[in-house]
């Protein structure tokens, strides 16, 4: 069940804010936007844009304006920078250069609405989610309706943190905020494409998946230090294999996660359940005849791999230093 509004931020930041929020109707169906820049950037979530052919963005003052520009997506992170046609008419949000919120402060989920004050939700984050150098997330303590993903999250101050998403994980709704600081890069590029471009990442998303599910007992024995470290390889590899997967380079997405298939097998003989299961991994791509069922085979090994180590991880007592305990870190 999702948090229903209560709590605010200063009435000043949500006064600011307003003008900025975009509701999306996208083929009968709502989801969430802002603008991030003067240029008319307008960032949401990939899933709530995927593969549709006509997008209507309402502004804050009621007014109608057909979408029909892309500017970048990211996949992995689950976010979609689009071009708003009327730049000079929405002001930009402002953004935090303050550190993310830490676990237990209260965050607010903005949504542009029909009446003159947009909806507001406050959340608290539940953890801080770190899956190494390539992408870190804040899970909140409460689900988001679908048609929030997209909503910008802002800080105690009013400043934008991050992208609002209801996901879906292992069959458990979560309510999630994608960091601000990934959307940045997606800003500075100079990519114009029609909304065409959405199709790939809706095929995609459309594949049958094949995640192997690992009881924690594959992971019996090995020291905590050599399942971080699987997981933090795993990670960069994925950072690093879906982009090329995307920019059309598929025979190098799958060269990748084999190698670092092999150089785990080689390395992490203090993690045997680990081992197995790449090699299974590996012997499956034998039997496959394309690069993109091998990419993806290997995906599936990799994902079923990070998903045993985040269940691992919570399962395990840490111990907490002297005085104030740390936030959570959890690998999801």
């Amino acid at each position: 069940m999702s948090e229903a509004p209560d709590r605010t931020p200063p009435r000043d930041a949500i006064v600011r804010a307003t003008p900025s929020l975009v509701v999306l109707e996208v083929e009968g169906r709502t989801a969430s936007g802002f603008v991030a820049t003067a240029e008319g950037h307008l960032v949401t979530c990939l899933h709530s844009v995927a593969g549709a052919r006509g997008i209507c963005a309402v502004l804050a003052d009621g007014v109608r304006s057909e979408v029909v520009r892309v500017v970048a997506v990211d996949e992995r992170r689950d976010l979609a920078v689009l071009r708003l046609p009327l730049p000079d008419r929405v002001p930009a949000l402002a953004v935090s250069s303050r550190p993310l919120p830490a676990e237990g402060e209260t965050v607010y989920v903005l949504r542009g609405a029909s009446g003159p004050a947009p909806e507001v939700r406050s959340q608290e984050v539940r953890a801080v989610q770190v899956l190494g150098d390539w992408l870190t997330l804040l899970e909140l303590k409460r689900t988001l309706p679908e048609e929030s993903s997209g909503s910008p999250v802002l800080d105690s101050r009013g400043d934008v943190v991050g992208v609002a998403t209801a996901a879906l994980a292992n069959g458990r709704a979560l309510g999630l905020v994608i960091p601000f600081r990934y959307v940045v890069p997606m800003l500075s590029g100079a990519g114009s494409w029609p909304l065409s471009a959405l199709e790939a990442p809706r095929r995609r998303a459309g594949r049958a998946r094949q995640v192997p599910q690992h009881p924690l007992s594959v992971l019996e024995g090995a020291p905590m230090d050599a399942v971080e470290s699987i997981a933090s390889t795993l990670g960069h590899a994925i950072n690093a294999g879906a982009p090329a997967y995307n920019r059309g380079d598929v025979e190098g997405c799958y060269r990748l996660y084999a190698r670092t298939a092999e150089q785990l097998i080689d390395e992490r003989g203090d993690c045997p359940g680990a081992q197995r299961a790449l090699r299974d991994g590996l012997l499956r791509c034998v039997e496959l005849s394309g690069a993109d069922d091998r990419a993806w085979a290997l995906r599936d090994t990799f994902d079923g791999l990070l998903d045993v180590i985040h269940r691992w991880l919570q399962s395990r007592p840490r111990r907490p230093p002297a005085g104030k305990a740390p936030p959570k870190r959890l690998l999801n």
